[in-house]
This record gives structure tokens, C-alpha cells and sequence, in this order.
């Protein structure tokens, strides 16, 4: 019979061996758990700034286009050559200016024969006038002077007409535009030289309101920005048209402005009351964040005295109602003057703790 003693033996080395590596084991684990317990909480460093009690007006932009008042395209009334261009593109002119001048001898050449023949015409009808007293001349010679001397004077009025066409008048004061044609050059009807642009700091800014966006009237103020968002003036409205556009629903505005710097023609941005002032929180548009809950900042709170930092993140829901190019105006669990986080913020969550970074002036 097989003696039960190696059993026992092997049995128990493997039992001491067992708790042997069971006791190693846990004070590996422990130690790991001490120097876990060693380290330093999460955190994250941020800059802070306050909440601020502020006033917010709805309003949306809209497209404008800038006009001058005075604004004249120059065109060729009627087809000829080119004899003077007395000024260069970008020349300042007078007002009363010959801008453009075409060749007009045969036309001059024309009204100064039909005006030899009035004052011939003029000279025998009053000759005939005095001889009609006393009966020396018939009526009918008479009739033929006095129609003559009609058609004679229709014809002159007719080429005095024909010769405005063919010089072109600074209507006012203003800066040529840029040109391509020559003296020489021969101009066709309706052909375009260039512009002229007055000089008046005023403009006029057009754009169009979509029906039930505003409702604005004569007298109004208008903010008007230049493309790149920059405030270029308030304008102030002088026109309202009294009906819809049929296609669009819109109507049209017209508002007026000191500034020199807008062009003719440009594109701008008109900013147009939408609803009454509201009273809001304005933030850093950093501090704002969004998550499938909607927007929230991170306010940074004081914790417990033996905490391992002084500051904790705390979430609070808030509603965005508007924005400007630095800030967004917000309502909901913020009050004046709290600390929300700002630069960094996209790094925190709820209850984590923080670490706030004092950015310098020159930062």
C-alpha cells in the first residue's frame, strides 16, 4: 500500500508556496496603491475672467451696396471720332468740364449755313413787314418768309442739339475713372469712356429688408460695416419703399452716411434692429462650450480648505442669445461678477479641479 507521507509533503510546499506568492503579491499591490495614492489629483491650468452684467440688442446684418449721390457714367451719345480727352484717369475736374469731346466741323459747318440763311430770311421779312403797310407786298410772300424762317430755326436748334451730344459736360465736380480709348479713337453710340465720381463725403446705402424682419422707418439708425466687420459709420435712413418686391418679399431702404472711404459700388454690412434691448451676461466667446445638452460655461468655485487646489470647475447651463466679435451674451445659472474659465476652458469638465493662470498686460 502506497505510503501517504510524499503526499502530504508535496501538498503542503505547494500550500506554502501558494501563500508565499500570495503574500508577495499583496504587498506589491499595496505599495502600487501607495505610490497611486502619492500622486496629485487631476487638474488643468486655465485663464479666468468675469461675468459681466451687460445690455444686448437682437439684430442681424444684411447686404448693402454704396452709392454717390453724384455718380455719372460717361457715354457716347452718338457714334464719332475722338478730338480731346482733356483730362486723365483719375483727374480731379470742375463742374462745367468738357470731358469728352467729339468731332463736330461738318456739324458747325451745317448750323453756321442754316444761320446765313435765317438771318437772310429775317432780314427780307422785316423788309416785307415794312412794305406791308402800305400794301406793296402779298400775303403770301409773307406766310413763306414767316414759315421759312420756322424751319430755319427748328433746323439750328436741331443741330445745336446734335453738337451737346458730341461734348460731354462735368455736370459737377468729381474724379475721372480709369479709361482705355485715345484721341483718334472712334467712339460708337452707347460706347462707355469711364466715370465720374463726385466728391461729396456723403454716400447713400442701399439694401433690401425681408418682410416681417424689422419694421423701419424714415429717421432711423442704421450701423454700417465694411466687409472685413469693421464699423465704417451709422448711417441714417432718408428713404423707405411703400411696397414688397413680388420675387423676394422684401423692400427696399435707402440710408445715408459720412464716409469718404466707402467706394462706389462696394459691399457692405448693414446691421438692422430685430427685436428690444435685452439685459444679459456677457462671457469671453471661449468660455462658451457645447455638448448634446446644449452650451455651458465652466465657473471656477473655491474648494474645501484642505483640497488640493483652491479651485474647482463647476458646469452651468446657459441659453446664447448673441455674440459680438470678442463676446456672447448669455442668461441662465451665472451671476455677475464669476469667474468663468476662459482659455482652456475646452480642457475641463465638471468638478475637475483648477489651476488659474494669470495672463500679464503684455501677454
Amino acid at each position: 500500500m502506497m505510503s501517504a507521507k510524499p503526499w502530504i509533503i508535496t501538498v503542503s510546499v505547494c500550500g506554502f508556496a501558494t501563500v508565499a506568492l500570495a503574500g508577495i503579491k499583496f504587498v506589491q499591490i499595496s505599495q502600487a496603491m501607495a505610490l497611486m495614492d502619492s500622486f496629485p489629483p487631476a487638474y488643468e491650468t486655465v485663464t479666468v475672467a468675469s461675468a459681466e452684467a451687460d445690455e444686448w440688442q437682437p439684430s442681424r446684418l444684411l447686404s448693402g451696396t454704396v452709392k454717390s449721390p453724384e455718380y455719372l457714367v460717361i457715354s457716347a451719345e452718338t457714334p464719332g471720332r475722338i478730338v480731346q480727352l482733356p483730362y486723365k484717369s483719375g483727374d480731379t475736374v470742375p463742374a462745367g468740364a468738357e470731358l469728352l469731346v467729339l468731332f463736330d466741323d461738318d456739324v458747325e459747318a451745317q448750323r453756321d449755313a442754316l444761320r446765313a440763311d435765317l438771318n437772310l430770311v429775317e432780314t427780307q421779312l422785316s423788309r416785307n413787314l415794312t412794305l406791308e403797310a402800305d400794301s406793296l407786298v402779298s400775303q403770301d410772300q409773307l406766310d413763306i418768309l414767316k414759315a421759312r424762317k420756322l424751319s430755319l430755326t427748328a433746323q439750328i436748334a436741331a443741330l445745336r442739339a446734335r453738337l451737346s451730344r458730341m461734348n460731354v459736360l462735368a455736370p459737377f465736380a468729381g474724379t475721372m475713372g480709369i479709361y482705355t480709348q485715345r484721341v483718334g479713337d472712334l467712339m460708337q453710340f452707347g460706347e462707355v469712356l469711364t466715370t465720374l465720381t463726385g466728391l461729396k463725403p456723403t454716400k447713400w446705402i442701399d439694401f433690401k429688408v425681408p418682410q416681417g424682419l424689422a419694421d423701419i422707418v424714415v429717421g432711423d439708425n442704421v450701423d454700417i460695416r465694411d466687409v472685413n466687420g469693421s464699423l465704417a459709420g451709422v448711417a441714417r435712413v432718408i428713404a423707405v419703399s411703400s411696397a414688397f418686391s413680388q420675387g423676394t418679399r422684401t423692400y427696399d431702404v435707402r440710408a445715408e452716411l459720412e464716409a469718404p472711404a466707402l467706394k462706389h459700388g462696394s459691399l457692405v454690412q448693414v446691421v438692422v434692429d430685430t427685436g428690444p434691448l435685452e439685459n444679459l451676461m456677457s462671457v469671453p466667446k471661449r468660455s462658451v462650450r457645447w455638448d448634446p445638452q446644449g452650451a455651458h460655461v465652466y465657473v471656477v468655485e473655491e474648494t474645501e480648505a484642505d483640497a488640493f487646489l483652491p479651485h474647482r470647475a463647476a458646469i452651468r447651463r446657459v441659453d446664447v442669445r448673441g455674440e459680438s466679435r470678442e463676446k456672447m451674451f448669455v442668461s441662465g445659472e451665472i451671476t455677475p461678477g464669476e469667474l468663468v474659465a476662459d482659455r482652456g476652458a475646452f480642457k475641463l469638465e465638471d468638478n475637475l479641479f483648477v489651476s488659474i493662470h494669470v495672463v500679464s498686460k503684455n501677454q
